[in-house]
């Protein structure tokens, strides 16, 4: 029984090596089956493809250039910017000349109606005194004679 079992291991051996070299044989793919019929180029050849690309490359970048608006003009950027800052420049030194020259315009005219009316000051002349109350009508009982501590 045991030379039985060897021999059919044995056979099984032998068909699994036959069919399994088969099946690599048969996914072999040769070069030749995978890239057909490639020939080297020739130089002229060569020269056209290399013509092709560039005009090809050309026209995708007009193609570009006119989507985007004929690009940036950074000449004119920077002189735009340069025209800017000094503009900030000129915006800053008139900001700082303007506070001083406010104050003198603020203290001359006055909006408020009730504050002109106090400045043009009154027809009696001289200002009112406040009178302090004396300090037996400050008392309710009026019991304190001199001064309070």
């Amino acid at each position: 029984m045991t030379n039985i079992v060897i021999t059919a291991v044995d056979t099984i051996e032998k068909g699994l090596e036959t069919v399994s070299n088969q099946v690599i044989k048969q996914t072999e793919i040769t070069s030749k089956e995978l890239l057909g019929d490639i020939k080297p180029l020739s130089d002229e050849e060569i020269v056209k493809k290399k013509n092709e690309d560039e005009q090809k490359k050309q026209e995708e970048i007009n193609q570009l250039r006119v989507s985007m608006g004929q690009g940036r003009n950074m000449e004119q950027e920077i002189e735009q910017i340069r025209r800017q800052k000094e503009e900030d420049e000129n915006k800053k030194k008139q900001s700082q000349v303007q506070p001083q020259q406010q104050p003198v315009i603020l203290n001359t005219e006055s909006t408020n109606p009730s504050k002109q009316k106090k400045s043009r000051g009154s027809a009696f002349g001289g200002k009112k005194k406040k009178s302090q109350p004396d300090l037996q009508s400050m008392s309710q009982t009026s019991e304190f004679k001199g001064k309070i501590d």
